[in-house]
């Protein structure tokens, strides 16, 4: 936490510091939560309560260019331990260690550098090259950050630096990343893919007629020094009424992966039941190393707007070790290095009674970084607005092809004024017994919430 804070001071002072600084406006959001788990065993006193601050600082450079500084705080509590964790903390360390502040945009806008048509963007921002509506193909620098199921589509800023050129012949983008920004989710979802990824996994340990009794994960670092950085490149053009775009990107996957394993019998001999020989599971975990080359479309038909992205991704080869390609484990954690295509595509439509319908085919979400790992999926989207359009009612849909897996979360929304909003959402996970969101049934929420912008 203090890390951030230093780090935002410093961008403040620097900024203040240029002698065209223009006064800065300040802005953001208040959001309290409240969550049912309903699948909990006392959902009430189980429930998490969500107080959360977003506050974005920009200010002007003249015409050269401008900058922002966004700080996000945040505190997620159940309500059995809101008291002892936050108001009976032993000291205020003791209480801030239940809050988590991330430094979210943090960026200096240079425009038409050296009276060129090139701008630059330096410093932490969001950066998303794709066209997919919430998600994208081309997601090395869109790492998730989501603490609950209906986060998912959430996603964190990197730091970097990006220039645009315009021309009349085409726009390029570039992306420099120096450093991976990782996925980060709560301790509920991780629970959920730890438990599917054991039970994968244990029925091909348990052919060694071994016993797993303690599993260690040895997590190594992205490999800059043999791979280099991020980089992201995009050159589009206005073609046959569609806007056409080509994409390069390098860079590493978000979620480390498991990369080779080795299982030890325990020190001491057989120990478990009926002299059954004890182990000791070590799962070496990194970062894939990815190219990925593909190209974007996206216009319209009609009333309708239609988009779409192909893409061809190349991991690392020898990235995996060989004994994790085999037959003894399950389809999707059969890890090689095996080129492979993703892709989507969308529409979105408003029918003439006001309701806006939008569905997509995905060939391949984010966290499916190998061959192997692949599904396709539908996603769905459908709202009307109503009452002079203070009352928004939304239905969303993520349907899996290949395990039957399904989330379905309706939403209705009420602004209460210009600056202040209450809405509700259900999440509800479920599909096939060996579906991954039906594995995710725990995670079944109610929600209930409010919103104040300033």
């Amino acid at each position: 936490m203090r890390k951030h804070f230093t780090i935002a001071a410093i961008l403040i002072i620097s900024l203040s510091c240029v002698g065209v600084v223009q006064a800065a406006d300040v802005g953001g959001e208040f959001v309290g939560e409240l969550r049912v788990m309903t699948k909990e065993d006392k959902p009430l006193e189980d429930a998490v309560a969500s107080l959360a601050v977003a506050t974005d600082i920009a200010g002007d450079l003249g015409d050269a260019g401008d900058w922002k500084l966004g700080l996000d705080v945040r505190l997620d509590k159940a309500l059995s331990l809101f008291r002892d964790h936050i108001w009976d903390a032993d000291d205020t360390d003791a209480a801030e260690d239940s809050i988590s502040l991330e430094l979210d945009e943090a960026y200096l806008n240079l425009y038409s550098v050296s009276g060129e048509p090139l701008d630059l963007r330096l410093g932490k921002q969001y950066v998303d090259l794709g066209v997919g509506d919430g998600i994208t193909t081309f997601n090395l620098t869109r790492p998730v950050a989501a603490n609950f199921i209906d986060e998912l589509q959430n996603t964190r800023a990197v730091i970097g630096v990006r220039a645009d050129y315009y021309s009349d012949e085409a726009n390029v983008t570039a992306f420099l990343q120096p450093r991976l920004t990782p996925t980060k989710t709560g301790e509920r979802i991780e629970a959920v893919y730890e438990k599917v990824e054991q039970a994968a996994l244990l029925p091909a340990f348990a052919q060694t007629g071994m016993q797993l009794a303690d599993v260690a994960i040895n997590e190594q670092p992205p490999t800059y020094d043999d791979d280099g950085m991020g980089i992201t490149l995009k050159a589009s053009r206005f073609l046959a009424g569609f806007d056409m775009g080509i994409v390069y990107q390098k860079g590493y996957a978000t979620i480390p992966m498991i990369r080779d394993f080795a299982l030890e019998p325990m020190a001491g001999g057989p120990e478990g039941p009926e002299g059954v020989q004890l182990a000791k599971l070590t799962l070496t975990q990194g970062y894939l190393p990815l190219q990925k080359i593909g190209l974007t479309a996206e216009g319209t038909w009609g009333d309708a707007g239609i988009w779409g992205e192909l893409t061809y991704n190349m991991p690392k080869e020898d990235f995996f070790s060989p004994y994790l390609d085999t037959s003894a484990l399950p389809e999707e954690y059969r890890l090689n290095s095996d080129k492979y295509v993703t892709g989507l595509v969308g529409m979105d439509y408003f029918l003439e009674n006001g309701v806006y319908i939008n569905g997509q085919i995905i060939h391949g979400f984010p966290q499916e970084i190998t061959k192997s790992m692949l599904n396709t999926y539908l996603t769905g989207d459908i709202y009307q607005e109503f009452l002079n359009n203070r009352l928004r009612l939304e239905a969303k849909l993520v349907y899996c092809f290949d395990d039957q897996g399904w989330i379905i979360m309706p939403e209705a929304v009420y602004q209460l004024d210009a600056n202040k909003k209450c809405f509700g959402k259900l999440a509800f996970p479920g599909g096939s017994d060996e579906s991954l969101f039906r594995q995710m049934e725990d995670l079944t929420q109610l929600l209930f919430g409010v919103s104040i912008n300033f």
